[in-house]
């Protein structure tokens, strides 16, 4: 088996993204939420395919969780594949 074949089957067993995945998203983070969202919430993780988002406001958190569907689409668009299922939206106190 190729070495690339490997590490891609390795990568799914353990739950992690290609390795450029975040940093991808990160520089298109704008783009994937909108400049006013990406102003108040930040990338933090992403595994076994949930995009882990972060933000210290909670009406910004809460409409991030009503956005889910939207923003697996347009992360995965950003990708050109479909490596996210699902987002979880933390609040923290930056």
């Amino acid at each position: 088996m190729p070495l690339g074949d490997s590490l891609g089957h390795l990568r799914k067993l353990i739950g992690t993204a290609r390795p450029d995945s975040l940093a991808v998203l990160s520089d298109h983070w704008t783009q994937v939420i909108g400049a006013r969202l990406a102003a108040h919430c930040d990338l933090h993780s992403l595994q076994h395919g949930t995009l882990v988002v972060a933000t210290s406001d909670g009406a910004v958190a809460e409409q991030l969780r009503w956005m889910e569907r939207d923003l697996v689409q347009a992360a995965n668009s950003v990708l050109g594949s479909a490596e996210i299922e699902a987002v979880e939206v933390r609040t923290d106190s930056r």
